[in-house]
């Protein structure tokens, strides 16, 4: 059960504290024993770290930040003492007991302790830069030179806008070894079906190509649900992707639902690609998918995210395209404007605070596309050969750490130059 806790806390660091998030979560838990009572055995330390959350939430409650402050440090003593397994489950538990009890110490007017527990609630992967800055419990450590070391190690690793504003620039090279980009046609016999199926001709109406490209969007967005925790299924194209999750009602990733928009542009002959969009942190696994389609009105490729109906305009209403969000993130402008029906799952509705400040600004650092854009370019096949793919990197950044690497059934590319990258298609 701790484990939700601690996925709770993971996820929800992008707004508050540890120290409230561990108030929020142990709130309503009963206080069953005195601390001195407590002797936790190697299956009960979860019940052990309820109980002193409870006695701590009640002591803060009662502004007893020396009581709170001891009872962390009794949590501590048994944490230390743990096995390897043990200390490695409640790592991110520890880092939150240990930033709580910085703030404790802070409070006390005990800088040297304080400043060491904020230590080690970063060395343990505390790392929310944003919501440190703004809790006043730590107000009278903000110029010591140790909990400014702390807060530069923070920036860099979840002060988004901060990361991406320092990535290295791109360059011009080009390299001949590089894969070509490929576009399926909308006369390929499983594009035909897909278009007849779920008649798209009708769903994408008979306005102009923008209008086309928006009501595609809402079409892919509204016929399966996002599930980021789901794994992808064994077919991974429209026709199925869609049918799987009607029968099993279920949802998919960021990454089928941008198939299924990319498969629906193609049926109605419209160049298009499954982008993949990526942070710095290679120990972050969360990244995002979207689509971009090709807009020969505007002579680029377009923004469009069925995970979230989301694209992303100037002030002006221009639609614009990830190199041009990017460059703006990059450069720190504001003129970003995003759609005011973005929304997950019809449920919640996005932000551009969140939506582009955050959540895109992480993950546009670097980007992945495969060199074809065709129907089952992901489905597993036997005797089927390699796909190729293409990254995206700024500056001196590499994942692969050399030019070409082969990694599964794919054989990736390092390139720095977007010219190559988002280059237009060609006309067939």
């Amino acid at each position: 059960m701790l484990a939700t806790f601690i996925k709770l806390i993971s996820s929800s660091t992008k707004t508050l504290t540890m120290k409230k998030i561990l108030l929020l979560a142990f709130s309503c838990l009963t206080i069953s024993t005195a601390i001195a009572q407590m002797q936790p055995a190697a299956d009960d330390f979860e019940k052990f770290t309820k109980d002193i959350e409870a006695q701590r939430y009640a002591a803060t409650q009662a502004k007893e930040y020396a009581k709170a402050d001891e009872l962390l440090k009794s949590w501590i003593v048994k944490y230390d003492e743990a096995d390897a397994n043990r200390k490695d489950k409640y790592k991110s538990w520890a880092a939150s007991i240990y930033y709580n009890l910085a703030c404790y110490e802070a409070l006390l007017g005990r800088k040297e302790p304080a400043l060491t527990a904020f230590e080690k609630c970063y060395a343990l992967g505390y790392n929310n830069y944003k919501s440190t800055m703004e809790d006043s419990d730590l107000n009278t450590l903000h110029q010591e030179k140790r909990f400014k070391a702390v807060m530069q190690g923070m920036r860099e690793k979840s002060d988004y806008s901060y990361v991406i504003q320092h990535a290295g620039p791109y360059n011009k090279v080009v390299d001949k070894t590089w894969p070509a980009f490929t576009y399926q046609q909308a006369e390929a016999p499983e594009l035909v079906a897909l278009r007849n199926k779920f008649n798209l001709d009708s769903v994408s109406g008979n306005g102009d190509e923008i209008s086309k490209f928006k009501n595609l969007l809402y079409w892919a967005h509204n016929s399966v649900r996002h599930d980021g925790n789901s794994s992808n299924p064994s077919s991974r194209n429209a026709i199925d992707l869609i049918a799987v999750c009607q029968k099993e009602n279920r949802g998919v990733n960021c990454r089928m639902m941008a198939t299924i928009l990319r498969d629906a542009y193609q049926a109605e002959g419209f160049k298009t690609r499954v982008v993949t969009c990526m942070p710095k942190d290679t120990a972050d696994n969360d990244c995002h998918v979207i689509t971009v389609v090709w807009s020969k009105s505007l002579n680029k490729w377009v923004w469009m995210d069925p995970t979230f109906n989301a694209y992303v305009a100037d002030g002006k209403g221009n639609l614009l395209s990830i190199e041009e969000v990017r460059e703006r993130l990059v450069k720190g402008i504001d003129d970003l404007v995003l759609n005011p029906d973005a929304n997950w799952n019809n449920k919640q509705k996005q932000t551009k605070e969140h939506y582009l400040g955050y959540y895109m600004s992480k993950n546009l650092y670097w980007l992945q596309c495969a060199a074809k854009s065709e129907w089952d370019i992901e489905t597993n096949k036997p005797g089927k050969q390699a796909s190729d793919y293409l990254n995206l990197y700024p500056g001196d950044y590499n994942t692969l750490h050399q030019p070409k690497k082969q990694m599964g059934r794919s054989d990736q590319y390092a390139v720095n130059n977007p010219k190559y990258f988002w280059q237009k298609p060609a006309d067939k």
